[in-house]
C-alpha cells in the first residue's frame, strides 16, 4: 500500500466511503425478509389498541382454519404451558402475551405461525377480540395517588402501583443529584426521580 493510499483510509475517524451502497441501489441487497429456507414458517403478534383494557375473550377459530396457518397461541395457550410470564428487571414479571388483561397499548395479545407473512397478517384480522376498557395510568406522577387504577392486580394483595423502593446506598450524593439546579438558561429546574415502565406501573428511585 503506497502512502497516498494510507492516507485515503480512515483510522477511527475521518471520512469513510460506502462499499454496500452500489448492491442496495441495484436492488441486489440480501436483508432479513430476503433469506427463504426450506420449511420456513413466518409469525405475526397481534397487539392491543387499548393501554388498559380486560380481556373478555379472545376467538381465534376463523384464525386457525386459515389453510396456511400452523398454530395460533394465546396468553391462555402459554399459561397452560407455565410460560404465560417473564421475569423482567427489578425482580418484576411482565407478560408474554396477555392473559387476563393488557397493561399497555400495543401489548402483545396473540401469535400467529404461518407458512408465509401474507398468511400470518391475514390471520391476525381474523382473531376476534373482546376487551373491557379500564381506566387508564398516563401521568406516571400520579400513579401513585390513591384514586389511580392499579395496573398489576394479577398480584395477590396489592392495592396500589408502587413495584419497589430503589436505595443507592449514598444518600448525601444521590440526593445532591437530584436538588434542583439552575440551568444554562437561567431557569430552576429538577431531574424527576421517578420513571414509567411499559406496564404502566411506577419505580421509584431515590
Amino acid at each position: 500500500m503506497t502512502a497516498t493510499e494510507e492516507q485515503a483510509v480512515p483510522i477511527g475517524y475521518g471520512r469513510m466511503h460506502r462499499k454496500e451502497d452500489a448492491r442496495f441501489i441495484r436492488g441486489r441487497g440480501t436483508y432479513v425478509d430476503d433469506v427463504k429456507l426450506p420449511g420456513m414458517l413466518h409469525g405475526a403478534v397481534l397487539r392491543s389498541p387499548y393501554a388498559h383494557a380486560r380481556i373478555v375473550s379472545i376467538d381465534t377459530t376463523a384464525a386457525e382454519a386459515h389453510p396456511k396457518v400452523k398454530a395460533v397461541i394465546t396468553g391462555e395457550t402459554l399459561a397452560g404451558l407455565g410460560l404465560a410470564w417473564m421475569p423482567t428487571l427489578s425482580y418484576d414479571t411482565q407478560a408474554v402475551l396477555a392473559t387476563d388483561k393488557v397493561r399497555f397499548q400495543g401489548q402483545e395479545v396473540a401469535f400467529v405461525v404461518a407458512e408465509d407473512r401474507y398468511a400470518a397478517r391475514d390471520a391476525l384480522e381474523l382473531i376476534e377480540v373482546e376487551y373491557e376498557p379500564l381506566t387508564p395510568v398516563v401521568d406516571a406522577k400520579r400513579a401513585l395517588d390513591v384514586d389511580a387504577p392499579v395496573i398489576r392486580d394479577d398480584k395477590e394483595g396489592k392495592t396500589d402501583n408502587h413495584i419497589f423502593d430503589w436505595d443507592a446506598g449514598d444518600k448525601e450524593r444521590t440526593d445532591e443529584v437530584f436538588r434542583p439546579r439552575r440551568g444554562r438558561s437561567g431557569a430552576g429546574h429538577a431531574l424527576p426521580a421517578l420513571a414509567s415502565g411499559p406496564a404502566g406501573d411506577l419505580r421509584r428511585g431515590r
